[in-house]
């Protein structure tokens, strides 16, 4: 008895004084979640680098709800830290003036029972920000663990897909993704079933959904999922006594909603959305990341020349070369022939001429219009984007002074699947 007395002390000293570490938590995790939008503006590079443009819708709901999910773990943290500052401050006022005075008023009497009449009282607003705040740290490492581990799961599964695919079926490897999104689907469906009234008390019905709660949630969350649907519980068997703080969810949804429309402009998840990589660029636009002494880019989309303005006889053409481009080589410029029994520097000299060929198979450079005859160095790596690519020099020193246009366009089995028009303006100033 006095052993359960002793832990009960404990528990309830520790939830007393959990505020303290709560707010220090809070603080670094707010710190760390807005580094967690960088993390997600890599995860879109990365995946527009390695993946074949046909993956990229995939690629797309794996950035644009992490990016949901680390705008949500801002809001809820920014929010809780706000919270418990004031509830800390309520707490302090609570100790010098531990509830409203009639008598010490500096208003009139008859005004100072009125608004008394519609404020709540200083150890229920303290109580009920409390619980605020420890129903905002729960939900917001629960997004974190839950929007964390999808994206994990689905990212290692999609390279896994792509490296497998070379000796492996590809109906075969859809096999488990299939299995998880019929299982997720059905137990979704028989869940909502289960839960109307008229069927709370079937118990075969119910049976049955715990079954596939408890499996559905095995493969979404593998580890993670007991801890998660004890949250859940947590939740749910409450709901009727604490609806006010299950609602907060929605709130924290849409804040993060509203975070995550303005950080997806630094992003280019955008670039992801099926066919839109190549509507990304406006032909009738004009891009600073077009040119080298205007671009704030950290990632190259699109080739790169010098300036806007050419004062030299020479244009500078930088064309980012993507990893998956490896992939559709072969189809493009036929398959590479290592020679076995040749000298390691012949065999290097050999590939070197393969590669060098075949990028100027796939690449079309139009000059006002007229296709021109170009050669390209491999370039490795770019100055600023770190990113591998190949440079082609242009020779204009015929032409006119005035605005021009350069056409650059990469061409797969089916035509140019990737083209940008990039105007210029050629000086005779040097």
């Amino acid at each position: 008895m006095e052993e359960n007395s002793t832990n009960k002390s404990w528990l309830q000293r520790l939830k007393d004084e959990s505020w303290e570490a709560e707010l220090l938590v809070s603080a670094i995790a707010i710190f760390g979640a807005f580094k967690l939008f960088d993390l997600v503006k890599w995860a879109a590079n990365f995946f527009i680098d390695k993946l074949n443009p046909d993956q990229y819708i995939i690629a797309y709901f794996i950035t644009f709800f992490s990016l949901i999910a680390v705008s949500a773990l801002v809001s809820m943290f920014v929010i809780h830290f706000v919270l418990r500052a004031y509830w800390v401050g309520l707490v302090g006022l609570n100790s010098v003036f531990p509830d409203y005075s009639i008598e010490d008023t500096a208003y009139s009497k008859i005004y100072t029972k009125k608004i008394l009449a519609i404020l709540p009282k200083l150890k229920d607003s303290i109580q009920k920000v409390d619980e605020l705040c420890s129903v905002i740290f729960s939900v917001a490492f629960t997004f974190l663990f839950i929007y964390g581990y999808i994206a994990l799961f689905t990212s290692i599964y999609l390279l896994l897909f792509n490296i497998l695919s070379k000796y492996v079926p590809k109906s075969i490897l859809l096999i488990p993704a299939i299995l998880i999104a019929v299982g997720a689907m059905i137990q979704t469906i028989v869940s909502l079933y289960s839960n109307l009234k008229q069927n709370k008390e079937k118990e075969k019905l119910q049976q049955l959904n715990f079954t596939l709660v408890k499996y559905a949630n095995m493969m979404l969350f593998g580890p993670l999922y007991k801890n998660l649907l004890q949250v859940f519980m947590i939740f749910g068997s409450n709901f009727k006594k604490k609806k006010s703080l299950s609602y907060l969810i929605l709130l924290f949804l849409f804040s993060g909603s509203v975070v995550a429309g303005i950080q997806l402009r630094n992003t280019n998840i955008f670039y992801l959305v099926g066919s839109n990589y190549q509507r990304y660029f406006d032909p009738y636009k004009t891009y600073s990341n077009y040119y080298k002494d205007t671009s704030n880019t950290n990632f190259l989309l699109t080739p790169e020349i010098q300036s806007d303005l050419i004062k030299s006889n020479v244009v500078e053409v930088f064309i980012p070369i993507f990893d998956y481009e490896s992939s559709m080589r072969e189809s493009i410029c036929g398959k590479y022939e290592k020679p076995e029994d040749a000298p390691r520097e012949e065999r290097i000299r050999n590939r070197a001429n393969y590669l060098k060929e075949c990028y100027k198979k796939y690449h079309n450079i139009f000059l006002d219009n007229k296709k021109i005859d170009v050669s390209f160095l491999r370039y490795d790596n770019h100055h600023k984007t770190d990113q591998f690519g190949i440079v082609s020099f242009l020779n204009i020193k015929d032409l006119p002074e005035g605005l021009h246009e350069l056409k650059i366009e990469k061409i797969n089995s089916e035509g140019a699947y990737l083209y940008w028009t990039i105007p210029f303006y050629k000086s005779s100033q040097n």
